[in-house]
């Protein structure tokens, strides 16, 4: 008797691997990115002294990357989780448009950036909130809570204190720029160990 798989099998066998899940099969960019924003936050924490220029720029790098990273994340999403697919895609184009804008300007004040960034870095760790609630990643729900919430704990910080010195402003972009590539890293690997047990 041939062994013909049965259509309705087979559309929740290709669902199963769609949506969220489907993301694990991306790791390698997650780590990718990861390992950017890494290098880019080690890079200003040992040269605090950079000038607003080369802050600005190595910033704006940042978020371009990170928006086109977002972008792709949202279309390689299943249409059917339009969801996770907006909240990506929203992410990608605020981290997209911000990257631009600053690149497009590179001398702001300190004060503008610091606002800028705050604003961008509150908005994000709302997103990465309602996200997880909305689609847990592979990564697993409170992985996704904890991340967002960090974002919105550093956005906070930078619209609170917009006094602070070109200097510390790079030293604290910096740093966060560690913790987050940090935390791209160890989510790739989890997103691997998921793929894989999958």
């Amino acid at each position: 008797m041939s062994d013909v798989s049965d259509p309705a099998t087979s559309h929740r066998s290709r669902c199963s691997r769609s949506g969220p899940a489907g993301l694990a099969e991306h790791w390698g960019l997650v780590l990718a990115y990861g390992l950017v924003t890494l290098g880019l936050g080690i890079a200003l924490a040992v040269w605090p002294d950079a000038t607003v220029t080369v802050f600005t720029v190595l910033l704006a790098i940042q978020l371009i990357i990170a928006g086109i990273f977002q972008i792709g994340s949202a279309l390689s999403v299943s249409r059917s989780d339009g969801g996770i697919r907006a909240l990506l895609g929203l992410s990608g184009g605020l981290a997209l448009i911000v990257g631009l804008l600053i690149l497009r300007d590179p001398l702001h004040s300190v004060v503008v950036l610091g606002m800028i960034l705050g604003a961008f870095w509150v908005l994000a760790g709302v997103i990465e909130i309602l996200a997880a609630f909305i689609a847990p990643p592979p990564s697993g729900r409170g992985w996704g809570l904890f991340t967002g919430i960090v974002t919105l704990l550093f956005g906070g910080f930078l619209l609170v204190y917009t006094d602070l010195s070109l200097k510390l402003l790079v030293l604290f972009v910096g740093i966060w720029l560690i913790v987050a590539g940090i935390l791209s890293v160890i989510a790739a690997l989890r997103l691997r160990s998921a793929r894989t047990a999958s």
